[in-house]
């Protein structure tokens, strides 16, 4: 008797897409909701987060295409330059303290990135 094997990851996009410090732009279903979201790599490990500042509902890169501050240290709006913690999301902006950007899971293994988020589809 063979067994079905369900697997609960979506590939996303080959790993040299997100590079360092930079971006990939997806459409997801983020809670039933289609919504733009960015991939992006922060010391080798790539987050997945909606592309949404918590100030305004107006995408992080919305007036320029660079995701990260000049110091490569945080994300960075390119509207109100809000910036956050690229690990957990978390605003360091004293205008959005206590606020976080609205994550998903993914995870990369050999040379591929994979949605393994419950919440969160893929948008075809």
């Amino acid at each position: 008797m063979s067994k079905l094997i369900i697997s609960l990851s979506t590939p996303i996009c080959r790993s040299a897409q997100v590079p360092e410090l930079g971006k990939f732009a997806l459409t997801v279903i983020y809670q039933g909701v289609k919504r733009d979201a960015l991939l992006l790599r922060f010391k080798g490990v790539v987050y997945g987060y909606l592309n949404q500042c918590v100030h305004m509902p107006k995408a992080l890169d919305c007036e320029a295409s660079q995701i990260f501050d000049d110091s490569g240290r945080y994300i960075q709006c390119s509207m109100h330059s809000i910036c956050y913690d690229p690990v957990t999301g978390a605003s360091v902006s004293a205008l959005c303290e206590g606020k976080k950007l609205k994550a998903f899971k993914v995870t990369e293994t050999e040379e591929w990135v994979y949605l393994v988020d419950k919440k969160t589809q893929l948008a075809v």
